[in-house]
């Protein structure tokens, strides 16, 4: 039993893409702002990516053996049951022994356990929804929560009692880069695959690496691991001033460079799209789950923010087409120039100041 005068003990839960991970950890730095003796640490499924974002931030991290269940297939639901058990008694013993005050989960399988293991031992728990459609462990987790909090305002997750519009958690630095000056017409374009890359995207530009020789245009192409060193060859060898990278880290610094941007549309990119007044082309994943992404991109192409290119028949040419509409100085000044987006200005503290209040505070179960 945590005495009043105890420091705060939350535990968050994150797995899988940047989506999940870096969220977690902006909520964790405001959770560390506003209570300074606060212990917070990171539970995770031990993959490199967690690894790379989690375990450079100077919180404990730890590890579960967890496994998804989606898309498995009948041998990849025996690997889960198999794995259970053993899930079940790694979840268990860590809540027994960092005792968290609090469990925040912030999307995928990995924040289902401690969430539903939690309540078993009375610990309230606030989950994220970063998605209009909610994945399936939130849609289960949303019924046992204490608090959901989500990214859009038409999410359709938990009762209305429990939820709480905080709109995504993104990085404190992207505030200021709305007003910033860029060049119109746009020389920079940056291409976002997401924290995986995307191939679809990779082999598109790479086809479009004449026309962006051609306009003078400089090109940064955070792309699949895989594809780092042959797109870095066809760019020299094209002739385009090109950098390309298999991750960013900081996506402030890409932003801040960038004039046009061609990305994905996860939750977590639509999201800081929305706050840094960037024209783009968003590029939904064709096979998310309830073509989730469509519906982020539909948040930022309907006031005018985004034109959206989905794949398919003719893709590079919708893509090429897509991109010389943007170039022309005229149509890019009327994106950039297009009534913003409105969201919550701090969702990451918004929800780390909530976490605090369940704490202590009222705690809602059940609908």
């Amino acid at each position: 039993m945590r005495a009043p005068a105890d420091p705060p003990r939350i535990l968050i839960a994150a797995s899988g893409t940047g989506g999940h991970l870096f969220p977690a950890l902006f909520i964790a730095k405001k959770i560390r702002a506003l209570s300074p003796t606060a212990e917070v640490a990171f539970v995770g499924s031990g993959r490199p990516l967690e690894i790379e974002i989690l375990g450079k931030s100077g919180f404990p991290l730890h590890r579960i053996r967890a496994v998804g269940v989606k898309r498995l297939g009948l041998r990849g639901f025996v690997d889960f049951m198999l794995k259970l058990p053993l899930t079940l008694l790694d979840v268990w013993k860590l809540l027994g022994a960092f005792s968290p005050d609090a469990v925040i989960g912030v999307g995928g399988y990995v924040s289902v356990f401690p969430v539903l293991l939690g309540r078993l031992r009375k610990i309230p728990s606030w989950i994220h929804e970063a998605e209009i459609n909610p994945g399936l462990a939130n849609r289960v987790l949303s019924l046992f929560a204490s608090r959901v909090s989500v990214s859009f305002a038409d999410a359709k997750i938990g009762c209305k009692t429990k939820m709480v519009f905080t709109g995504q958690p993104v990085r404190d630095e992207l505030l200021s880069l709305a007003a910033q000056p860029k060049n119109n017409p746009p020389r920079n374009i940056l291409v976002m695959g997401g924290s995986q890359g995307a191939q679809a995207l990779d082999l598109a530009v790479r086809e479009l690496a004449p026309l962006l020789r051609d306009r003078n245009l400089a090109l940064w192409h955070q792309c699949r691991p895989e594809n780092e060193a042959p797109l870095t060859a066809h760019y020299r060898n094209t002739g385009i001033e090109a950098r390309v990278t298999k991750f960013i880290e900081n996506s402030a610094e890409a932003f801040a460079w960038s004039d046009l941007i061609i990305s994905r549309a996860g939750a977590g990119a639509v999201s800081e799209l929305s706050v840094i007044n960037i024209p783009c082309i968003l590029v939904p994943y064709p096979f998310a789950q309830g073509n989730h992404q469509k519906h982020n991109a539909d948040t930022l192409a309907a006031p005018g923010k985004a034109l959206i290119v989905e794949e398919g028949n003719e893709f590079v040419a919708r893509l090429r087409g897509a991109l010389l509409e943007l170039l022309e100085p005229g149509a890019w000044q009327k994106m950039r120039a297009a009534p913003g987006v409105s969201r919550p200005a701090d969702a990451a503290k918004a929800i780390a100041a909530g976490a605090l209040e369940l704490i202590d505070g009222p705690r809602l179960g059940n609908c």
